[in-house]
């Protein structure tokens, strides 16, 4: 039996050798359809490790709860002459205090926003400041990159330091490293002592204090001077962190803290945030982005697959004579099909390969074009290489079965 199936294998490549250009041209839509599957599949896994990375970083145990100015503030908010007036918004110390009440065994953390303009000798820095105590950082996949963190005595002491994220660091004037540099935060100076990596949504440039400090510093009013108008501002706390006891508590939890803020806020002043929901969001939106992939390039294949139909009923039609004179010798029907179907696997096996070939060195520049990592794994591999034999097949059945169905007598009188 192997010895019949390798000669099978070798008859059938001798034969698309005689004709290179036919044979080349049938395989184009097999090695695009395969290459397709191979390259998409690995954008896709390449973007989904990359997003649910991020999301991960987040916390999935904890429930974030942001102070968001209220969409619909207009100067009915100002008063005078001046055209001031004073906003109050966001999360307030009476909302921590029932949280607390409710879950007082939840571990939380709060962040003061500093709203001030942050300058580097003359230069803007385009980042946010937070107010933040040193276990902060606890709650969030962070590592310190340079210097040193913020420690309990910065904020006993309410000392006038920075820590920096790469990305505000990344803005400093000069050379050398951020740690020694100093900050003016509004109308006060601080120092650079460390720079962290720390994940937030939108990777933003951040810039920390010790949270004592932010609320020495700058109170919970903040002044915005523009145009000749003043805009008085009051955020009594700006971010709460809350980390519940497992992922499975975190909708219990996420449920309760809606209810006092749904209960408390009319406004649109607040944001919930719960990475496990927007984790187990993405998950079905990539399953469904996946399928998508697959069956645009499942249709690669398909047109690949009806080429193969078409050129071996060509060459059924070339060979009715070989047909007749092989039955006449004694070749059985099963001998004609397997000979026709054998030459449609080799041409979808052999672009499967090419196709995988090619998908693979198609994979880095997808990721210079989409910035996202292609990652091939295995499985996309096995499943574009079954797809494509499935393809040969399919659509090499029905050619070697009307060449096995051939009358010998009329085939050998064919012209």
């Amino acid at each position: 039996m192997i010895i019949w199936l390798l000669e099978l294998f070798r008859d059938s490549l001798r034969n698309l050798v005689r004709h290179k250009l036919r044979s080349s041209l049938t395989l184009l839509g097999v090695i695009f359809g395969v290459a397709s599957v191979i390259t998409m599949l690995a954008i896709g896994e390449g973007a989904q490790r990359t997003v649910l990375a991020e999301i991960e970083g987040l916390g999935l145990k904890n429930i974030i709860v942001e102070s968001v100015r209220p969409p619909d503030v207009t100067s009915s908010t100002e008063s005078g002459s001046g055209g001031s007036g004073l906003l109050r918004y966001g999360v307030t110390h009476r909302d921590v205090a029932q949280i607390r009440g409710a879950l007082p065994h939840l571990p939380l953390t709060l962040v003061k926003d500093v709203k001030d303009r942050v300058y580097c000798g003359s230069r803007r820095l385009n980042v946010e400041t937070r107010g933040v105590t040193p276990e902060y950082f606890e709650y969030f996949d962070s590592a310190l990159i340079q210097g040193q963190p913020l420690s309990f005595l910065h904020e006993r002491e309410a000392m006038p330091v920075a820590v920096l994220t790469a990305e505000a660091a990344a803005q400093l004037p000069g050379i050398g490293g951020a740690v020694g540099k100093n900050l003016k935060i509004g109308a006060k100076h601080f120092r650079v002592i460390g720079v962290v990596s720390i994940t937030t949504r939108g990777n933003k440039a951040l810039v920390f204090i010790p949270s004592r400090t932010a609320e020495s510093q700058f109170g919970d009013t903040s002044i915005k001077q523009e145009a000749g108008r003043m805009e008085f501002t009051r955020n009594e706390v700006g971010q709460v962190v809350m980390l519940a006891g497992s992922e499975s508590e975190v909708p219990g939890v996420a449920a309760a803290v809606k209810r006092i803020f749904t209960k408390n806020h009319v406004d649109a002043d607040y944001q919930i945030t719960v990475p496990l929901d927007i984790l187990k969001s993405r998950q079905r939106t990539q399953q469904i982005f996946n399928f998508v992939l697959i069956a645009i390039a499942c249709i690669s294949l398909l047109v690949g697959g009806i080429g193969i139909m078409n050129i071996m009923l060509a060459i059924v039609v070339e060979r009715i004579r070989e047909i007749g004179i092989r039955r006449a010798i004694g070749a059985r029907r099963f001998d004609i099909f397997m000979q026709f179907l054998s030459e449609a696997l080799t041409m979808s096996v052999l672009g499967g390969i090419l196709g995988c070939l090619l998908g693979i060195g198609m994979c880095p520049v997808a990721t210079a074009w989409t910035g996202w990592p292609a990652i091939i794994n295995l499985r996309a591999i096995l499943l574009s290489f079954a797809v494509s034999f499935s393809v040969g097949v399919i659509f090499g059945t029905a050619p070697a079965l009307h060449a096995a169905r051939l009358d010998p007598v009329e085939a050998l009188r064919y012209e």
